[in-house]
């Protein structure tokens, strides 16, 4: 009877340890998967501003391109149509590249933070 005693506090203690294994590492993915989220989300808050100063300077080059187009044919009308037409293939072409192009540095930035966390082996 003393070793079923001697068996069942092990396996409680056995049980103990795995809770409590289960429930550190549970700690340390919600910790990891934070870090991660929040450097995510800084990093979007940084390119959105960015992307929106750059898209307000684009939009006012566009208007002074277009402006002194039409003044150069004589016709402010036409001078935003072919400065429309101007900007038509470059639109197609950013946006045939920007979506390989974010996925690659998606998956580089991931690879990249896997890489870092992994812990080398001296020897």
């Amino acid at each position: 009877m003393a070793e079923q005693t001697d068996t069942e506090q092990m396996l409680h203690r056995l049980y103990e340890q795995v809770n409590q294994h289960i429930e550190t590492r549970w700690a340390y993915f919600s910790l990891t998967a934070t870090e991660k989220f929040s450097g995510i989300a800084a990093n979007m808050a940084q390119v959105l501003t960015v992307m929106i100063f750059t898209l307000i300077m684009l939009f006012f080059f566009s208007l002074g391109f277009a402006w002194w187009l039409g003044d150069l044919i004589g016709h402010r009308a036409g001078g935003f149509a072919l400065a429309g037409l101007i900007f038509l293939p470059i639109a197609f072409f950013v946006y045939r590249w920007i979506g390989p192009f974010v996925r690659d540095k998606v998956i580089e930035s991931i690879l990249q933070d896997e890489v870092s966390e992994t812990p080398k082996n001296n020897g």
